[in-house]
């Protein structure tokens, strides 16, 4: 029996179609897109119309796109490269994925003061909740679109007002965002942006920042010459031209089909669910990323007895796969039992008949698990 993936936040399947349109960059033009000969222009054009189509999906401007290698790269990019000024204080969400918190920590080995702003118990950062911590030396906010643990929903434009209000830059990781919701840098005003292709549905190794006109983050990779006067490199082409074709097609079916789908699948996975507490669950959330807390059942524990079933979920981020320690926004949170978290996350393939399959079997295997604990 194949199994059951329940980890689409971790990285989802590259979409047929993208694959196809990429799948031409990778043996028939193949060529330097930074070559000033013929064959090198085709690339060239390809990654530029690329570059318009990411632009176009978050009503921003083909020169504000900067391509990297993913999200990482483009959160290392926006928190380390970009000039502060004189201001010497950051402020950083608590709840943030850990590319970001990592960042934080390296802005406070190097001369800067972090604050990191606290959610509500439902994982929520609210305008009150930055305006308590941002100062008048405050250079740069950070808050996630969408939390890529519980899954609650970010005030953006709200919180971009505060930061902007204290002469402040916001920046904002939109990675776990582009399925479900929908990204304006115009209506936000966010001064950056990221996002990862794997993330939906597009091929691993691509990514974006987006960096407001006027902002121009300093290159901290060396070599020849600069893409764009920012990053060094050669582009990875297919990559570029598929992450194209997938924001355009997540942009275009998010409300038509990938919305209702999800509610969908939740709803199912969720009523055939005996046990378990749902973290978050009165919050603005995307139906797509769902938390669990299972008392007196370790997180870790139950996901690698589901996945000998053929359940496939996580205990928490991918990037922090390994770790011994329960999901920092689930601490940051307050949630009792943090360690006992299990995150499920759906996508398009997502059957209704798969979600009530997992939750039957997590039923299960929870009951196992708590009956071999009372003993």
């Amino acid at each position: 029996m194949k199994p059951i993936y329940l980890d689409y936040a971790a990285t989802t399947p590259v979409d047929e179609k993208v694959f196809s349109v990429a799948e031409r960059y990778f043996k028939d033009v193949f060529y330097n897109p930074s070559s000033t000969h013929i064959a090198g222009q085709e690339a060239h054009k390809a990654v530029e119309t690329a570059r318009e189509s990411c632009a176009c999906a978050i009503g921003a401007t083909a020169d504000e796109i900067h391509f990297t290698s993913g999200g990482t790269e483009a959160v290392n990019l926006a928190m380390k490269c970009v000039r502060l000024g004189e201001r010497r204080h950051i402020v950083v969400s608590a709840i943030d994925h850990d590319s970001v918190l990592s960042c934080a920590e390296y802005l406070s080995d190097n001369g800067y003061e972090v604050d990191y702003v606290k959610p509500t118990a439902d994982g929520v950062i609210t305008p009150d909740a930055l305006k308590g911590v941002i100062r008048a030396d405050t250079a740069l906010v950070a808050v996630m679109t969408v939390n890529n643990i519980v899954g609650t929903i970010q005030p953006i434009k709200e919180l971009a007002e505060v930061a902007h209000s204290a002469g402040a830059m916001f920046f904002t990781d939109a990675v776990q965002a582009v399925n479900s919701v929908d990204i304006s840098v115009k209506n936000t005003n966010v001064d950056m942006l990221c996002v990862s292709a794997h993330k939906f549905y597009g091929l691993k190794g691509a990514g974006f920042l987006y960096a407001r006109r006027g902002l121009k983050p300093s290159p901290f990779i060396s070599g020849g010459d600069r893409v764009r006067g920012v990053r060094s490199g050669t582009y990875n082409v297919p990559a570029i031209v598929g992450m194209g074709a997938a924001i355009a097609a997540a942009s275009e079916m998010k409300n038509k089909f990938y919305n209702p789908h999800t509610e969908k699948i939740a709803r199912a996975f969720i009523d055939n669910l005996n046990c378990g507490r749902v973290i978050a669950k009165n919050a603005q959330r995307v139906n797509d990323i769902l938390s669990v807390s299972f008392d007196g059942v370790n997180g870790g524990r139950l996901a690698v007895a589901l996945s000998m079933r053929g359940v496939c979920c996580s205990v928490g981020s991918a990037c922090s796969a390994g770790s011994a320690t329960p999901p920092r926004t689930l601490v940051a949170m307050g949630e009792r039992g943090a360690e006992n978290s299990v995150r499920f996350s759906f996508g398009r393939q997502t059957t209704v008949e798969c979600a009530i399959y997992a939750a039957e079997t997590v039923n299960d295997v929870v009951g196992k698990l708590t009956r071999r604990t009372d003993k």
